[in-house]
């Protein structure tokens, strides 16, 4: 499967995330029905509210952190991704602003330490065409994201600074305030 990306965690010895990104996705509204029915062990997100694969990694260590110490806001793994990717407190923020529409077109599925049979499985019921992920920095609704994060203008004007270096920082230090 070369459209989907494999990604040792290094920081995690034995874990693995399984990302694709999914483009001209035409059945968001059925998958969010199901996705609500549980019918996936799997993330599906906006691709428009992923900076980039570091603000994407960044949330899923977050997510597996929270986990394997038995600290997760949220029941599920796949659940508690989209909720440190989101840098919130409010759950339900998370999930409307950073989890698949009813009309999203261009979806993020993230996979924690599954198989290449259960991600075929999972895979097989987004209609849509599999892209490369180089292809998600492309995606960004930047103007979104940074309300989101309430960026201030000087922030991105700082020197090497980006939009997926503070959505990162929002959510590194959300636990600490």
């Amino acid at each position: 499967m070369s459209d989907v990306t494999t990604i040792d965690l290094d920081i995690f010895p034995g874990h693995k995330v399984a990302v694709c990104l999914v483009r001209e996705v035409t059945n968001s509204k059925e998958l969010k029905s199901e996705i609500k029915e549980g019918k996936f062990d799997a993330a599906f997100l906006s691709a428009e509210m992923v900076a980039d694969k570091f603000h994407l990694l960044a949330a899923v260590a977050k997510a597996l952190g929270a986990k394997l110490s038995g600290g997760m806001k949220t029941k599920q793994i796949h659940t508690e991704i989209i909720y440190a990717l989101a840098g919130s407190k409010s759950i339900a923020d998370a999930l409307n602003n950073f989890g698949i529409a009813d009309d999203s077109t261009d979806v993020l599925v993230v996979m924690l330490d599954k198989g290449p049979e259960d991600v075929a499985s999972v895979l097989s019921n987004v209609e849509g065409r599999r892209a490369p992920l180089a292809e998600l920095e492309g995606l960004c609704n930047e103007e979104r994201l940074k309300k989101l994060f309430k960026v201030q203008a000087h922030e991105l004007s700082l020197p090497g600074s980006s939009l997926s270096d503070i959505a990162v920082c929002r959510l590194a230090v959300l636990e600490s305030t």
